[in-house]
């Protein structure tokens, strides 16, 4: 199988890559737009899209990942995102390849709930949650005009090998590993479901498998517990002491607290199996 995958020197995409590479036969395009640091050397890198290739799918994790960063620049979420998916769906038609892979986030719900499922109404709050709507919907309508199969992964609260610096699990990682007596200023007392990034990627390469007929659907991955980040905070202390505090912070659309539930993807597992 030849896999064009992007974002692969990012925290989503390296992790796939890495998967790839230690359970399947798999061959592998990584399309680069900046650094490759993250990318082994035995890999196919390119800068720009090769004309006429057929990939037999197409993985779609590149993009400004952080609500944050689309907040103070909304024009990154455009550029970045819609305008990429756009380029990648119209590369896919004239090719004539016929699987995509689509990495979306939970923040499509807005404020979302651990209830929160993939029939629920989008209602972004900000754009990095409305770009990727934009994205979903392209997705679906190069299925419906073009028969272009696709799945939409809804990502939320995931961590694990290479996560962004200034994420919270990479911030706990580097105080446990780094101070005698680690003090954590946390932004949110609410209780949250925790995705392994190498779990992620497993079920990703687990749905690709299962594209074996036309299809056109999506699922939140999330982790099975609720808990909260002084929990989290336990799990991967290795025993050491800490100490926290609550600060509540104010950024217009942003949620520190949300959630989703992950139930369909479990059924839909189990079904396959």
């Amino acid at each position: 199988m030849l896999v064009l995958l992007t974002g692969a020197n990012g925290f989503v995409g390296i992790n796939i890559l890495h998967f790839i590479q230690e359970n399947t036969d798999w061959n592998v395009v990584c399309l680069i737009h900046t650094h490759e640091n993250n990318i082994p050397d035995n890999v196919k890198k390119i800068y720009d899209l090769e004309t006429s290739v057929e990939y037999d799918v197409i993985i779609h994790a590149g993009g400004n990942p952080s609500a944050k960063s689309c907040i103070s620049c909304p024009s990154s979420a455009f550029y970045n995102n819609i305008e990429t998916t756009f380029k990648l769906l119209e590369y896919a038609r004239i090719n004539k390849c016929k699987k995509i892979i689509l990495f979306s986030g939970c923040e499509v719900y807005g404020k979302s709930t651990s209830s929160s499922c993939e029939t629920d109404r989008l209602d972004s709050y900000n754009m990095y949650g409305a770009s990727k709507v934009s994205c979903e919907h392209m997705v679906s309508a190069y299925y419906h005009c073009y028969g272009i199969s696709s799945y939409t992964i809804r990502l939320l609260n995931t961590y694990g090998p290479y996560c962004q610096e200034e994420r919270f699990p990479s911030i706990v990682k580097k105080k446990i590993e780094n101070e005698t007596n680690p003090h954590f200023i946390l932004t949110s007392r609410d209780t949250k479901r925790w995705l392994d990034i190498r779990e992620v990627a497993e079920r990703t390469i687990f749905l690709i498998k299962t594209m074996n007929k036309p299809v056109h659907d999506t699922f939140n991955f999330v982790g099975d517990k609720d808990i909260t980040l002084v929990e989290f905070i336990e799990r991967h202390s290795g025993g050491k002491n800490f100490t926290y505090e609550h600060k509540d912070i104010n950024i217009n659309g942003y949620s520190s607290s949300a959630n989703a539930n992950g139930e369909k993807f479990e059924r839909f597992r189990e079904k396959c199996v």
